[in-house]
């Protein structure tokens, strides 16, 4: 397996430890490829400097990626290339230069290599009817799209799409990402080696902390080998996925700056829910919208409410405080208005938080 014309789907039988923490731009091209084909990709483009990019400057790239799989098949793509990557002994590799040299040849071996996988697997699940076809199910879906790709054609505009996506992320990787991710490595190396424990230095914030995966990391730990990835181009996203003799942990560098921004944006929308969250204060506010063009005054709102007039005003400062009424003085009479912006701004942080796209 030593020529160079022959493709090399393992990486070399060294010692390794069993838990490291690599840079792997392989791994960051898979991670930005399934990102690209979210459903929600055009949204994450304002929280990703680098999708923003594609979007505004490439689109017609974003569009070939997006285009290139059926829509209902969109959702399980991003998954099959990091499935090619770990597999066939990609992920550690310091450029995807050997990748994508080899991509447009790789199906068909990928192809063999699944169908060995699926095998196995319903070989050891045997006599477990609902298992073997969850697993089957598992290997379909890839099975089917590569074995679409072993036509020459589509291999090679699949190897051309991913060449020039990388083209485009390479220079930000190089001019900032590779050293950022080898910062982050150094940084989980040295908290592993003080903890003993993949968990403790991993981002406390981030989804592998949840308890199915955090179980799933613990037993990796002790059986094998276990490989994190710092990624670069991920915010509090990554992967966790356990392939042939590796399991694998992608993170984003900066996931727990994107945990703050995430809480202090839940803190600044609750402060405003919290005005409205009082009923006395809602129909308050809702009388105001209604019947703005009548000018009611602190006393109309108060024979309305059924309260005092300074029950009436405590409400109405809250209110203001929030951002969401504003006063006029027309004379000796104080005048309220809704801030329909203010209130717009209001549901849509809560939709946002609450109602974002899987």
């Amino acid at each position: 397996m030593d020529s160079p014309e022959i493709l090399t789907f393992s990486t070399p039988k060294v010692e390794t430890p069993s838990v490291e923490a690599v840079p792997s731009p392989t791994l960051e091209l898979a991670y930005a490829y399934y990102v690209l084909n979210r459903p929600d990709s055009q949204q994450k483009r304002l929280e990703m400097p680098w999708l923003g990019l594609l979007y505004e400057q490439h689109p017609e790239l974003v569009e070939r990626v997006r285009s290139f799989w059926p829509e209902a098949e969109r959702d399980h793509v991003g998954f099959d290339l990091f499935w090619l990557v770990a597999d066939l002994g990609y992920a550690r590799d310091p450029s995807p230069q050997r990748l994508l040299d080899d991509l447009a040849r790789l199906p068909a071996r990928f192809v063999k290599h699944l169908e060995a996988q699926r095998r196995k697997v319903l070989a050891e699940c045997a006599g477990d009817e609902a298992r073997q076809k969850k697993e089957s199910r598992k290997f379909q879906g890839p099975l089917d799209r590569f074995s679409r790709l072993k036509q020459g054609k589509e291999a090679r505009r699949y190897a051309q799409m991913l060449s020039d996506l990388w083209a485009v992320l390479e220079p930000l990787w190089l001019g900032e990402g590779l050293e950022e991710a080898r910062r982050a490595s150094e940084l989980f190396q040295a908290k592993y080696h003080e903890s003993a424990d993949v968990l403790e230095a991993l981002p406390p914030h981030h989804f592998v902390q949840f308890e199915a995966g955090a179980e799933e990391i613990r037993a990796s730990q002790r059986q094998g080998s276990l490989v994190v990835v710092p990624l670069y181009f991920a915010l509090g996203g990554g992967f966790n996925f356990d392939m042939a003799d590796t399991h694998y942990i992608g993170y984003g560098i900066q996931s727990e700056r994107f945990y703050e921004e995430l809480s202090a944006q839940v803190e600044a929308t609750a402060a405003h829910m919290k005005a409205l969250a009082d009923p006395t204060r809602l129909m308050l506010l809702t009388l105001i919208a209604r019947y703005e063009s009548f000018a009611m005054t602190v006393s109309d709102l108060a024979k309305q409410l059924g309260v005092s007039q300074p029950t009436a005003s405590g409400h109405l400062k809250q209110l203001k405080e929030a951002g969401l009424v504003s006063f006029e003085k027309h004379g000796n009479k104080t005048l309220h208005k809704v801030n329909s912006a203010a209130l717009e701004a209001t549901l849509e942080g809560l939709r946002r938080l609450l109602l974002h796209p899987k």
